[in-house]
């Protein structure tokens, strides 16, 4: 059950990671099987120096051809001498502590939260469909049950519009205006 709110979790609002990759010369293809867990790559900045950043950081047309290969679609080679790497932005799942041998929790507080209640939620849900067609010595019906593990729920997928709505707010705007006066 913990697995399972960690992955609609994850879908919301996955690790923001970077990377820099350093430039080979004269390659434009680079993998990406280093990154560990890679969702989705958000962003690219070349040439990157990280000794002498520049302001904007350069975006270059990129893609991803194949499974984990990124293509530099630029006219110059990168030169491979540590001035040209590329800095890679991406998103990847979190991960708990001791789950499926992660070594760290990677989620926040509230993070945290969102998956015991989605857990809970999961887990009554197993419970009242387990209790369907028995007798049970509490006073609680499956019925019951069911009606508690659906508010949980509810209230787990409310959670998390709240954790995706915020984590949009938080996106940098794309759009540059310029003063024409």
């Amino acid at each position: 059950h913990i697995r399972r709110a960690l992955r609609a979790y994850n879908r919301v609002d996955p690790q923001r990671l970077t990377a820099v990759l350093p430039s080979s010369a004269g390659e434009r293809e680079y993998s990406l099987a280093g990154l560990a867990g890679l969702m989705e790559v958000t962003d690219l900045w070349y040439p990157w120096d990280e000794d002498n950043p520049t302001c904007p950081p350069p975006r270059p047309r990129w893609s991803l051809i194949g499974d984990g290969l990124l293509y530099l679609e630029v006219e110059e080679a990168p030169k491979g001498d540590g001035t040209d790497d590329l800095r890679l932005f991406y998103t990847a799942p979190h991960t708990i502590q001791g789950l499926d041998g992660a070594s760290a929790t990677t989620l926040d507080a509230q993070g945290e939260q969102l998956i015991l209640l989605g857990a809970s939620a999961y887990a009554a849900m197993q419970f009242a469909q387990s209790l369907m067609g028995t007798v049970t010595v509490s006073g609680w019906t499956p019925r019951q049950f069911q009606d508690w593990a659906m508010a949980r729920a509810k209230a787990f997928e409310v959670s998390l519009e709240q954790v995706r709505r915020r984590a949009i707010m938080a996106q940098e705007s794309r759009t540059q205006w310029k003063d024409e006066g």
